[in-house]
């Protein structure tokens, strides 16, 4: 491990007074750092100044604001965040997205801002040095100028989003609060991921997500996570389906298949309608998905595993269609 200063920040402004002026990378921001001091471990990353922010009071606080939605601080724990009853009433999906997450020890320390902001993820990337010495041209480990996930292609990183609780955030239309010298900033969550896995938030150096904001509350939904068994890794994919109300509204979300999340907007569109059945909208869905990965199962696989696990959930949201005689 490199050598480092360690700072503990009591405000949002002092945390922002140290990353001011200092090249990306030199300065990173910590809460629970269940993924940070792995990755540095890796020696993935290497700051110059790692700094704490668990002495904030303001970020560790989740706000009820009445019918309007709620506000929940980038520092509370997914612990926290899942055990919250306004958050298990009204939003049991991100609840449920939470509770998901690892094992409770670490849901105990990782933090809701530190799952959105979870680093891309891929079988070439998140190893050892000795084992990435194997692939020297990896774009996102070492600049090179190969993706040896999308061997063919020219440009970009195919590394995965990963965070939980980024699906359930986008079928809620939850936004981040972005903080800066600048001044503040609101993003939707599904507008805070790029498309690409190296440059993957919308999140500038000098900037720090400081709350999470939700809406007043969609009908209720449901949130799968998937994994070919029942351990602590990581999701082969989520799905988070809110249906819809008063014929609007519907949301499919697809998490860790993309370096961003997917939705399926034309299925949305026929569960809106409610004029097909669930097997028809499920095809629609795993069909339109822009699938490339391998990366914890072939694209096949989870095309198929998606469609299959939709076609379950939607099946108490859709009535089949009537046949005539």
């Amino acid at each position: 491990m490199e050598a480092f200063c360690f700072k503990a920040v009591r405000t949002v402004s002092e945390a922002i007074d140290l990353m001011k002026g200092r090249p990306p990378g030199e300065v990173a921001l910590m809460a629970g750092g269940t993924d940070l001091l792995i990755r540095e471990r890796q020696k993935l990353v290497a700051f110059r100044v790692l700094v704490s922010l668990r002495s904030i009071p303001e970020l560790s606080k989740i706000r009820v604001e009445g019918e309007r939605g709620m506000t929940i601080g980038a520092a509370a724990t997914l612990d926290e965040v899942a055990s919250h009853p306004h958050v298990k009433n009204r939003y049991p999906i991100l609840s449920q997205a939470a509770r998901s997450v690892a094992s409770p020890q670490i849901r105990h320390k990782a933090t809701i801002g530190g799952n959105l902001c979870l680093a891309s993820r891929c079988w070439f990337y998140n190893r050892s040095p000795f084992w990435r010495a194997e692939y020297p041209r990896c774009r996102k480990a070492s600049g090179g100028d190969q993706c040896y996930v999308l061997p063919k292609s020219r440009k970009g990183c195919f590394a995965l989003q990963s965070g939980d609780t980024v699906g359930p955030l986008v079928a809620l239309q939850a936004k981040v609060k972005l903080v800066s010298e600048r001044g503040e900033r609101l993003l939707n969550v599904e507008d805070f991921f790029l498309g690409d896995g190296i440059e993957f938030l919308d999140l500038g150096p000098d900037e720090m997500l400081t709350e999470v904001i939700l809406p007043r509350p969609p009908a209720a939904g449901v949130f799968v996570k998937f994994r070919p068994q029942n351990n602590l890794d990581f999701a082969t994919f989520t799905l988070s389906v809110i249906p819809p109300r008063n014929g609007s509204g519907s949301k499919i979300v697809v998490g860790s298949v993309a370096s961003r999340p997917l939705r399926a907007r034309k299925a949305e569109t026929l569960l809106d309608q409610r004029e097909v059945g669930a097997d028809v909208i499920a095809q629609q869905a795993a069909e339109e998905l822009p699938l490339i990965s391998f990366v914890r199962g072939s694209v096949e696989f989870k095309r198929r595993a998606i469609e299959a696990k939709l076609e379950e959930i939607l099946k108490a949201f859709v009535s089949p269609p009537s046949r005539e005689d």
